[in-house]
């Protein structure tokens, strides 16, 4: 898939240092939203007579008036600023000119940025793109809740799918969580889950039936949300007097969950917008199975920089406790964090491995699974981690797993040090 043709090293550099999966705890009514926003997902563009501009065919979502500041999303490239200088609505099947529209399909003048060169599903919306994530800053997917926008229009479309498949990817979402304590907030303004509490999902049931549920069963779906404003037309989530808390995850942590179970049978995404977007398990292992989509993200245990440490024979190594610092403190809260959020996880340990031969030093997670547990089963979990150390991991950046119970060596030095390597049991 072409759209995920990106360079990892422009990937790594857009990371933010925050946590994969960040807790939030706000109250719906305090959010910071705009008052007023709006998606167009472009149909075409043509050229005007004489060739002195462009205009541009889309389909609007919600209200936009003529001289809005916009930004322009396409797949696999940085975001660009513009401005509507003329705009042309559909009202009673005739195209106007107009100062502003809601809810039709449009035609609008831009001042495109040179060398830009606009493509069919690109999205142009006023919200603004987020600098990396920053977990005291609500969270943003415009490109998203623009593209499912299209779902009932082009679904038969594979371009418009392949887009789709971008932005579901690459996005971090909102799901609203159950939890049994109270949040810890720290001076920064940052929850954080006490040791040992117990985190709830939410479901809902599809009111169509997912390719992949069994005859026998229902589709339920999690629910997921591209911004606070998506997510505040759930109505009875909130009861007076109580605040909402959710969790910031990524596309990998949602379908590692996904995966690691059999409650869900999709997700949907903006459930209670006016068009909610519902992918079943089948339409996200395409996603996660193509080329493209493994050369940026990795595909398991094998890819990338994460396998399975095997230690080959005659190959000396050397284990040890890592080093006291910001990076290792980091990796320490998101394994503690992962392992609660994962009942079929017994124990996460985390150590240093150093080849004696080439000095490489390597990150070493030590997971613990049920007996009955076989590999396909772990490596969800593998790249979950993988793609949630990531972000923070900047002084060592290669990764590689051990499951408890295969290599005695590192099962002996982990029960030696095992108050300094343990970060989770059970």
């Amino acid at each position: 898939m072409g759209l995920f043709d990106k360079k990892k090293k422009e990937r790594a550099q857009a990371e933010s240092a925050a946590d994969n999966i960040t807790l939030e705890d706000n109250d719906l009514a305090d959010a910071d939203i705009q008052s007023r926003r709006f998606y167009v997902l472009v149909e075409g563009i043509t050229t005007m007579l004489g060739g002195s501009g462009n205009i541009i065919i889309g389909n609007l979502s919600g209200s936009l008036k003529k001289d809005d500041a916009v930004y322009i999303y396409q797949a696999g490239e940085t975001p660009v600023s513009s401005k509507i200088t003329a705009l042309e609505k559909q009202e009673e099947g005739k195209s106007i000119i107009a100062d502003e529209a809601e809810n039709t399909k449009v035609s609008l003048q831009m001042q495109l940025p040179e060398g830009f060169t606009l493509r069919k599903f690109a999205v142009i919306t006023n919200v603004a793109p987020q600098d990396g994530v920053d977990p005291k800053v609500p969270i943003e997917n415009p490109a998203l809740a623009g593209i499912v926008t299209g779902m009932p229009i082009y679904s038969k479309d594979n371009g418009f799918h392949a887009t789709v498949a971008y932005w579901v990817s690459h996005a971090r979402f909102i799901t609203p969580i159950k939890i049994d304590k109270d949040a810890i907030i720290n001076k920064d303004g940052v929850a954080s889950l006490p040791n040992k509490t117990k985190v709830g999902f939410y479901m809902l049931k599809s009111t169509v039936k997912l390719n992949g549920t069994p005859e026998d069963k229902d589709s339920m779906v999690l629910p997921l949300f591209t911004d606070w404003e998506a997510l505040k037309k759930w109505e009875g989530l909130k009861k007076d007097g109580e605040k909402i808390h959710t969790q910031v995850i990524s596309f990998q942590g949602v379908y590692s969950m996904l995966k690691s179970g059999n409650v869900y049978a999709g997700i949907a995404i903006n459930p209670f917008s006016t068009v909610p977007c519902t992918l079943p398990i089948p339409y996200l292992d395409t996603i996660t199975g193509t080329p493209g989509y493994q050369n940026e993200f990795g595909g398991g245990e094998q890819s990338g920089n994460i396998h399975e440490e095997k230690v080959p024979a005659g190959k000396q190594i050397l284990l040890g406790v890592p080093k006291d610092c910001e990076e290792s403190t980091a990796i320490r809260d998101i394994l503690n964090n992962y392992g609660k959020e994962h009942d079929e996880i017994q124990s996460i340990s985390f150590l240093t491995k150093v080849e004696e031969d080439t000095k490489i030093v390597r990150h070493l997670v030590v997971l613990e699974f049920p007996e009955q547990y076989t590999t396909e089963e772990m490596k969800p979990h593998m790249e979950a981690i993988y793609q949630e150390i990531k972000p923070v991991a900047h002084e060592i950046n290669q990764i590689e797993y051990a499951i408890k119970g295969r290599i005695q060596a590192i099962d002996s030095i982990v029960l030696q040090h095992q108050d300094k390597m343990v970060v989770y049991s059970k």
